[in-house]
Order: structure tokens, then sequence, then C-alpha cells
């Protein structure tokens, strides 16, 4: 009898594990985030990523720092560690993919194109 319980106790921490792992990676997000996307056609450019949560979900916005135009995003999806955002531009649609690098920093692309560093900014 110890032994099914044994297994079906494994069985549920597995089931279960996923989850947990989904909402540690969607809070790691939260936040605000200055980042530098480099190699576009008119030069790097800086721009403040804000993250919340809101009823569960990721959610937020890109300000690009020299214009100060927030663009929020379209559509926000987590997937293991890498968030996928939309947001509208001047230029069309904009995708962007955000990876965990460590505690503070990420690293991802725009357009699978263009690549950008990001630092978690310390709020007082």
């Amino acid at each position: 009898m110890k032994k099914v319980s044994f297994v079906f106790s494994f069985v549920l921490l597995l089931f279960f594990a996923p989850e947990v792992q989904a909402q540690k990676n969607e809070t790691y997000f939260v936040g605000k985030w200055d980042i530098l996307i480099k190699g576009l056609p008119e030069g790097d450019k800086e721009a403040l990523l804000k993250f919340e949560l809101k009823d569960g979900k990721l959610s937020g916005s890109i300000t690009d720092k020299a214009e100060q135009k927030d663009m929020p995003f379209t559509e926000v999806s987590l997937k293991d560690s890498v968030v996928t955002v939309k947001f509208d531009h001047s230029s069309g649609e904009v995708d962007m993919n955000l990876l965990k690098k460590d505690a503070d920093n990420l690293t991802g692309q725009i357009n699978s194109q263009f690549n950008l560093t990001g630092v978690r900014r310390k709020e007082n």
C-alpha cells in the first residue's frame, strides 16, 4: 500500500511541476527593464519594457526612450522561459522574443533580425 501511495504522490508531483515553473517564469519578467536594441537601420535604440500581471496573465508595454512613445503589447505568450510579445509600431506589427539570462538580465530579438539585451530596473 505504501508503494502505491508513493507512486501516486510522484505522479501528482510530475503533473504540477510544469505549472509551478510557468508561474515562476511569469513573475521573473514582471517589472521594468531597460533594453538596448542593436543594429536597427536608424542605429541602436534604447527602450523601456514594463511587465505586470493582470488577472494572472502577463501584460505590458514598450516605450521608446528617445520618442517617449508608449506602445502597449497586443499579445503576450510564455513558453518555457521565453516570452513572446507583439506590439504595433509605425512600421507595422513587431514580434519580440525575450529570454531570461540571469536574475537581472535578459536577451532577445526583434522580428528575428535585431538582437537586444536588457537589464532589470532597480526600483528605490
